[in-house]
């Protein structure tokens, strides 16, 4: 490719490779088709024999073609996706070819497509190797398994994925095929989203507590710089945080000093002893949640397109925050879509489905087009829809059922992954902070849990067995109000599990004991204790965050005792007193 220069009047190509990541050159179209392929084969992971097709097209190229770009199809600024064969496959392939069982041919309709014996199947015909399970909206993690380890991704030569292959439905291409490294076994059907490395043993040998504490170990919990200081203003912690992490000498790998301002302007706090911070991440992660760079369903939420945070970088700062959450609280998102999951880990992703389009008003003119029966009610629908096709470079007259379908897909991939690309490049970015993104990239099933899954809501047991409880002295008088109120504590709690105190829930007495909504995935750094307030002027519940104390109240009847606790933790506008 050194002695071919890039022509400065040529025409604009840009290339999807199966990882996801893109490329792109000026090419004139009357150059032979060789140079675009030396151009395509210089990625590291090039397989020797690969196809290169448009997104809009039905037509493959195989890299061994000749004669110009233009004669293949190539005729204006393109995207054209990549697709790698695996080791053996292109061993069979060569083969086949020196014993002419294998060919390139052209359809009646001057389409090219991959022929073989029987014994190799098309790119357009149902695989027969071992397939990965259907991808669902909720996968479970890899159980133990006795089966040898099963490398998947980690070696890219030796994968052919069909998942960024533009011209096949959805409903054909949910599976990728997936080629085993020395043995013929079948994949799990209860597998989720895989790993870059393993299946199998070293995968279960890797925990999120283990992963968590090396990261953890990165920061230096005695070192705490002026410029880690982060004054937050509840209303507004979003904006506060950005402050702070763009401050200059902000160092993620330093311990936080949160100091919360209530509405006098007056600090709630200037010493942070990890109550404050507990606070401010669980506090934060919900601001990021909340933001305008996501959308979509609340527990599914997928990045949206904002240039004014393309300008400013935000997606980039929000990522920073979610990865200083994560490491210094264990704090995860727990709303990510499995389609950004897989993005960020480098996972390749299935074709975007319509329902995906969150724009309500394009999502409904791309159904129409679909549901179309004929030629004639597809153009019809592509007319109503023509200022949003025109916009994302879809507008295009059709002539049959399978090019209204190739339009559909197309501009749902655009719309869902297309022009999120400079988003996503941001957010990746961020998510660099603190090692987090090489340990999501190396452990996505670790993972998995922490950034898509719902969290798991707390139960009544949960807190009964969090506490120690510092009881007087047994047969002593104060021992015996405390025992009757350690009874009444835990029937509230059942209390509050089955709904009986709303708008009390389990996640708020634990957020007015220790900050956090839940227990950090390496635990509190001590455990939490309940005291007793036995002066009788003290009849609502207290809290000292920092040290993890409850201080219960002291009532001679459940109903007070209850109705004293709820009013305590509602009216708590602090951590620390009721």
């Amino acid at each position: 490719m050194s002695a071919c220069e890039e022509p400065s009047d040529g025409v604009l190509i840009k290339f999807k490779y199966p990882n996801g990541h893109t490329n792109m050159r000026k090419f004139r179209l009357s150059e032979p088709i060789q140079i675009l392929f030396d151009f395509v084969g210089q990625d590291d992971i090039a397989s020797e024999i690969f196809v290169v097709q448009e997104a809009a097209s039905s037509r493959s190229v195989e890299s061994s073609s000749s004669g110009s770009i233009m004669d293949h199809g190539i005729k204006a600024s393109s995207t054209l996706y990549v697709l790698w064969f695996s080791n053996k496959d292109v061993q069979e392939i060569l083969s086949d070819q020196q014993n002419g069982a294998y060919a390139l041919h052209h359809t009646s309709h001057g389409q090219s497509s991959l022929s073989e014996t029987s014994t190799q199947p098309s790119l357009s015909e149902p695989p027969t190797r071992p397939l990965l399970p259907e991808p669902s909206t909720r996968p479970l993690l890899p159980e133990p398994s006795t089966q040898p380890p099963l490398t998947l991704f980690s070696q890219p030569q030796e994968i052919l994925t069909l998942y960024d292959e533009p011209s096949l439905s959805p409903s054909s291409v949910q599976e990728p095929i997936i080629i085993l490294d020395e043995q013929d076994e079948s994949v799990s059907q209860n597998q989720p989203p895989v790993s870059t490395h393993h299946l199998g043993g070293p995968v279960d040998e890797i925990d999120l507590q283990t992963i968590l504490k090396k990261m953890v170990s990165k920061v230096d919990g005695r070192f705490c710089p002026t410029s880690n200081q982060i004054n937050v203003c509840r209303d507004n912690v979003l904006l506060c945080s950005l402050r702070a992490f763009k401050r200059r000498f902000f160092n993620p790998e330093a311990k936080l000093d949160v100091v919360f301002v209530d509405e006098d302007d007056n600090g709630e706090g200037a010493v942070d002893e990890g109550g404050p911070t507990r606070e401010y991440l669980r506090l934060l992660m919900r601001a990021v949640h909340q933001s305008n760079i996501f959308e979509g369903h609340e527990k599914d939420r997928q990045l949206s397109l904002d240039t004014q945070a393309l300008q400013t970088k935000l997606y980039m700062w929000v990522a920073k925050m979610i990865a200083v959450c994560v490491v210094h609280g264990g704090v995860g998102p727990h709303f990510f879509s499995e389609r950004l999951f897989n993005q960020i880990c480098g996972i390749p992703t299935p074709p975007a489905m319509v329902d995906e389009v969150c724009d309500h008003a394009f999502r409904e003119q791309l159904i129409k087009i679909q549901e179309a029966t004929t030629v004639r009610e597809a153009n019809s629908a592509i007319a109503e829809a023509a200022d949003s096709l025109s916009i994302i470079g879809a507008l295009r007259h059709v002539s049959s059922l399978e090019e209204k379908d190739s339009l559909v897909q197309s501009a749902a991939d655009f719309f869902v992954n297309g022009r999120l690309a400079t988003a996503l490049d941001q957010f990746v970015e961020g998510l660099k902070t603190l090692g987090l993104l090489e340990e999501l990239r190396k452990n996505p099933a670790v993972f998995y849990n922490m950034f898509v899954s719902e969290e798991i809501p707390l139960q009544a047991k949960d807190l009964c067995t969090l506490f120690d409880v510092d009881f007087s002295v047994q047969g002593s008088n104060r021992r015996d109000r405390e025992n009757m109120t350690i009874c009444f504590w835990r029937d509230w709690l059942i209390d509050i599990e089955e709904g009986e105190c709303s708008p009390v829930t389990l996640e708020k007495v634990l957020e007015f004991t220790s900050g956090a909504s839940t227990v950090p995935p390496l635990g509190f750094p001590h455990r939490p204790q309940i005291q007793f307030l036995h002066e009788g002027n003290r009849i609502f519940p207290e809290a000292n965050t920092c040290i993890l104390v409850l201080r219960l109240p002291l009532h001679s009847s459940y109903e007070a005792f209850k109705q004293h606790m709820i009013e305590g933790i509602l009216q708590a506008p602090t951590f620390g007193l009721a």
